[in-house]
């Protein structure tokens, strides 16, 4: 796998997703189907078969894309939101998590992994619809419940580009920084609920076995009600259906000042992070379910 490969296909994505499309949201819904069709295509390209799961919101239709294996025995999920909230091109949240998703698919197709893998766009992650039940990853988790899918675990990539090594730059809740977080926003961020727990401790070895990017975990008890800044992604929609589910952030606004912001564009990002990253991940693939 070589990493100026990766760095150019994960450039591309940010390119055509934050500045050639920029806002991407329910009131520019042009930008937001833009997007649907852009990882639909990229998938077919790859050579998965890529499907819609279409519903309505606010009388739009509007569409995840699912590509991969959803073998009834049970199968993983690669997830990321491809919508914005108005007024931001959304470089890190998220074309940061769709340029990782986009290029794990890719590097996965020539590899013969243990256990089925799905890869999902999720759309409308953004307010308002968090607040609905048309939250895109809300209607596949509760579908896949009452189909009673066998998901063994849901990664789910949410903001993953941006990174500083300056000390102080990364902010922490209080219960955090007297935990012995760290300060320094070089990492990536790992956020399980209790039950997700093993999956984390796996997640997190083969990230750090993969590639040199640092790790921070956390397990957040009582389905992270108590911290509410880990439920703000689609992963909380698998908890909340007692699916494993781990979070993969740069913890957006504790380490981004330009979270939901003009300013988050891809010059930002760290190329060389995601790189890492996206090699960490696919060494999960590997080795997850041997």
């Amino acid at each position: 796998m070589h990493r100026d490969e990766i760095r150019t296909n994960l450039e591309a994505h940010l390119q055509y997703l934050s500045v050639r499309l920029g806002e991407r949201c329910i009131y520019r819904p042009e930008n937001l189907k833009a997007a649907e069709d852009y990882v639909f295509q990229n998938f077919t390209r790859l050579g998965y078969q890529p499907r819609r799961q279409t519903f309505s919101y606010q009388r739009l239709e509007v569409s995840n894309i699912i590509a991969g294996d959803q073998d009834p025995g049970g199968y993983y999920i690669l997830g990321a939101h491809f919508d914005t909230v108005a007024g931001t091109p959304g470089a890190d949240d998220n074309a940061s998590g769709v340029a990782v998703l986009l290029e794990v698919a890719r590097l996965a197709r020539g590899l013969a992994l243990p256990k089925p893998w799905t890869f999902i766009g999720f759309t409308t992650e953004e307010p308002p619809a968090y607040f609905t039940p048309y939250m895109g990853s809300r209607v596949y988790a509760k579908r896949a419940r009452r189909e009673k899918h066998q998901i063994l675990g849901m990664l789910c990539l949410e903001m993953v580009g941006y990174y500083r090594r300056e000390p102080g730059s990364q902010a922490l809740p209080l219960t955090l920084r007297l935990l012995g977080y760290p300060t320094t926003g070089n990492f990536i961020g790992l956020v399980s609920n209790r039950r997700s727990k093993p999956l984390l401790a796996r997640l997190d070895q083969a990230i750090r076995a993969g590639g040199r990017l640092p790790t921070a975990t956390l397990a957040a008890p009582l389905g992270g009600h108590l911290l509410p800044e880990v439920r703000l992604s689609d992963h909380a929609n698998f908890w909340d259906e007692g699916y494993p589910a781990i979070m993969l952030t740069d913890t957006a606004f504790m380490r981004n000042p330009h979270y939901h912001g003009p300013g988050d564009v891809m010059e930002n990002l760290d190329l060389e992070a995601m790189t890492d990253l996206t090699l960490g991940l696919v060494n999960f693939l590997k080795t997850e379910g041997q």
